[in-house]
């Protein structure tokens, strides 16, 4: 038992050294989102408690705000973004030990919770969550934490497990609204084991999960079910019914969609060949399962099909630019794959283990190289919008400005100067001892709304950043509005991010 406990470290080890490998170099994302959680974080250290999740990209609905608190420790400790990338990261790697567990608990193998352990950890997609400041990365260790639950619940009938599915199923939901499709396989797994589920078990679940969701509850009275109705909305077509999608392009959507989730699993070098991996094992473990004779019990492969393909009950509300919607289900690949692959081991076939386990974390570990040191490629917009790049641009307007400088900028949303705010309030006074002056619009309102306005000096600096998102038209309007103030002197890049010195012209 001791030699499998430092296996087990050595593997979370080595998790956390991939997840944080590239953030001493500032290789970290930080967009909109991240400063406005910052902000919002720094005022609950404050006093200012909130009940008020991030919003969604439906109107009126929210996420959980278990996510702000999540994040006061680190920001308890250090305005540094990239103290809380570290604590995530930790967080993160936790999820090690989760799905290892489940594997362990469906085949009493420890050689399956071992794979298991070691594909979490490689995995490309994990590392990309494991740094991305935004709400959704928790749900990747209380998603597979809510299949634990519930498989303990309906096979183990561990007392507490009804309570561990309820609260781990609730955080999710905290984490990302859309998680409630999660229900569905709840729904199927306590109808099938419905002989064994007792009226006090469903006592304690409901109870449970009403407790960990007691914040959004409270935020729908006080908003008067807001939320509730835009998640309605989302049930009608909205637009042309010209433009609406068929039912082949919804099939067609979803086997994109997760077919991506498979492939950054195992083997993100291509789309294709992983995704058709993870399918082709599914489809031989239910085949299996289906030629045995224990088709009557609650076995494991079909338990892990109804987690890995439960966002098909979803994948009308969002499109290839919301891939956090499957958080979660990656973790259930590892699953798969560490059973898998332990029972093929059992079968002679151990030289073909041991290649695929060598090139699906050569794989992964090549991708990690490749793309982390760029942030959180999977899910920024703007690509280019780094923490190292933007404090060298916020080096380059100080070192350029002298004692005292103006700024603008155009940002994603268009005009909140959130995350140049927060950037030098936090690295610029801290370094340098002085905030620039803002000169763009009125920010009244806005997170971040705290630089002064009375001009000093002659030199500004226009800020533009990665274009994105943000409509050209609008670039190209401030532009033209700086140059009816102020006269170019240079322009200089730090990838993506644009900064213009400029000399007003103060007649």
């Amino acid at each position: 038992m001791k030699s499998k406990i430092i296996i087990f470290v050595l593997i979370f080890l080595f998790g956390i050294f991939l997840r944080v490998m590239f953030l001493p170099q500032n290789s970290l994302t930080f967009g909109y989102d991240q400063a406005r959680d910052a902000y919002v974080t720094k005022e609950i250290i404050s006093g200012d408690l909130k009940v008020l999740g991030p919003p969604s990209s439906t109107p009126g609905l929210y996420h959980g705000v278990l996510y702000y608190y999540f994040l006061v420790p680190p920001y308890l400790v250090s305005d540094n973004p990239v103290v809380a990338a570290y604590w995530l990261a930790i967080f993160n790697s936790l999820g090690i030990f989760v799905v290892s567990v489940i594997a362990y608990f469906m085949t009493k193998k420890w050689g399956a919770a071992i794979l298991t352990g070691f594909f979490y950890a490689v995995s490309f997609e994990a590392t990309q969550y494991a740094t991305w400041l935004s709400n959704p990365t928790i749900a990747i260790v209380t998603v597979p934490v809510f299949y634990l639950g519930l498989w303990l619940w309906i096979n183990k009938k561990h007392k507490y497990a009804p309570a561990l599915a309820a609260v781990a199923l609730g955080f999710s939901v905290q984490a990302e609204v859309f998680l409630l499709y999660h229900t569905l396989p709840l729904l199927i797994w306590l109808w099938v084991a419905r002989e064994k589920i007792n009226k006090k078990e469903v006592f304690q679940f409901i109870v449970c999960g009403l407790l960990s969701v007691s914040t959004m509850i409270l935020t729908e009275i006080k908003f008067g079910f807001r939320g509730f109705w835009g998640l309605t909305s989302l049930a009608n077509a909205e637009g042309s019914l010209k433009m609406a999608k068929s039912f082949g392009d919804y099939l067609i959507l979803f086997l994109n969609q997760i077919g991506r989730v498979f492939a950054y699993w195992t083997y993100p070098g291509n789309i294709g060949y992983g995704a058709f991996f993870v399918f082709t094992i599914l489809i031989m473990s239910l085949v299996y399962w289906r030629k045995s004779k224990n088709t009557r019990t609650i076995s494991w492969e079909p338990f892990l099909a109804t987690w890995l393909l439960a966002h098909l009950s979803v994948v009308s509300v969002g499109g290839t630019s919301t891939p956090f919607l499957m958080v979660g289900i990656g973790p259930a690949v590892t699953v798969l794959m560490g059973i898998f692959l332990r029972k093929q081991w059992e079968t002679g076939k151990r030289v073909g283990v041991g290649i695929f386990v060598i090139l699906i974390a050569i794989t992964n570990i090549s991708m990690i190289l490749r793309e982390n040191k760029n942030g959180a490629t999977i899910f920024s917009i703007q690509k280019d919008m780094v923490l190292a790049k933007e404090l060298a641009a916020i080096d380059y307007t100080y070192s350029e400005g002298g004692g005292n400088f103006a700024i603008n900028s155009v940002t994603s949303p268009l005009w909140i100067n959130s995350v140049w705010s927060y950037l030098y309030n936090w690295y610029g006074v801290d370094k340098y001892g002085f905030l620039p002056v803002w000169i763009g619009r009125d920010q009244v309102g806005r997170l971040g709304n705290n630089l002064p306005s009375e001009v000093k000096s002659d030199v500004s600096f226009l800020i533009l950043e990665p274009s994105a998102g943000i409509p050209s038209k609008f670039i190209s309007d401030t532009i033209s509005y700086e140059d009816s103030r102020s006269v170019l002197l240079e322009e200089k890049s730090f990838g993506d991010i644009v900064v213009q010195k400029r000399k007003l012209n103060n007649e």
